[in-house]
């Protein structure tokens, strides 16, 4: 016997929800693939039973694979003859892929219902906010690395900012001719700290998504990085050739409000 019944369930940006509420139409947005989704709201009327439940959210995607997973919460039901109202932002999910998810909505372990919604790369800006552009262009070292379990993994590398962008060489196995980024390439976000000018205090600090680079992007943003290298020996070109096959390149999009 089905515990209750879900009338009415959305999956929607923050943004989107704050513009129209319960009539906005549903849909996540990324900062890159994989990456960070921007905050979202999980709405839902439910008609239940008067007493507490155990509430979970599963959102599945396109691959079949539950790639996040809210709650589960226990919850008080008003009763079957009213609509329970709830409504949850979600800021800490991290998605692997775009398309049409499913978000599945159980009670006591139960799917009681399903709604599709889409997920989608957001357009990323050219210029960042001022205080982080500032950051960027004003130092020629940034902390970057990982955060698991509430820990943090960080580590002082350089780096080349252009156009939104932040760009990351890291070699493939430690050694003491390049750096080696915590998280570079597998971890599907990084935390970047920038830093004051001329302290060793940190400026701000955010998450960012990264992708990493092949062929002639990889090309092209090595003669970015290797224009910032400041302990470089020799011409472009060797620094060029040490890099290739040895290290990643990734591209970096900042997740931080407009």
């Amino acid at each position: 016997m089905t515990l209750g019944e879900l009338i009415s369930a959305a999956v929607v940006d923050q943004r989107v929800w704050d513009a129209y509420g319960d009539r906005a139409s549903d849909g996540v947005y990324l900062v890159g693939q994989p990456g960070p989704a921007l905050p979202f709201v999980l709405f839902r009327a439910w008609k239940v039973p008067t007493g507490f439940v155990s509430e979970e959210v599963r959102l599945v995607g396109p691959s079949g694979r539950t790639l996040h997973r809210w709650g589960p919460n226990v919850r008080r039901m008003k009763g079957s003859m009213d609509l329970t109202i709830e409504t949850d932002l979600v800021a800490d999910a991290v998605l692997e892929e775009t398309g049409t998810y499913l978000a599945s909505f159980i009670l006591d372990d139960e799917i009681v219902g399903e709604v599709e919604f889409p997920v989608y790369v957001q357009a990323p800006p050219t210029k960042l906010p001022k205080e982080t552009e500032d950051g960027l262009r004003k130092s020629d070292v940034i902390w970057v690395g990982t955060r698991l379990d509430g820990r943090e993994r960080l580590a002082p590398v350089w780096f080349a900012y252009k156009d939104g962008k932040i760009y990351l060489l890291s070699r493939r196995e430690p050694g003491t001719d390049e750096q080696s980024v915590p998280g570079v390439p597998e971890a599907p976000e990084l935390v970047v700290v920038t830093r004051r000018k001329a302290r060793d205090t940190s400026l701000q600090r955010f998450t960012a998504a990264q992708r990493t680079l092949e062929g002639p992007e990889w090309d092209a943003a090595a003669k970015v990085l290797v224009d910032r290298r400041r302990s470089r020996v020799g011409p472009p070109a060797d620094s060029i050739g040490r890099w290739r096959g040895s290290c990643d390149i990734v591209e970096l999009t900042p997740n931080v409000p407009a």
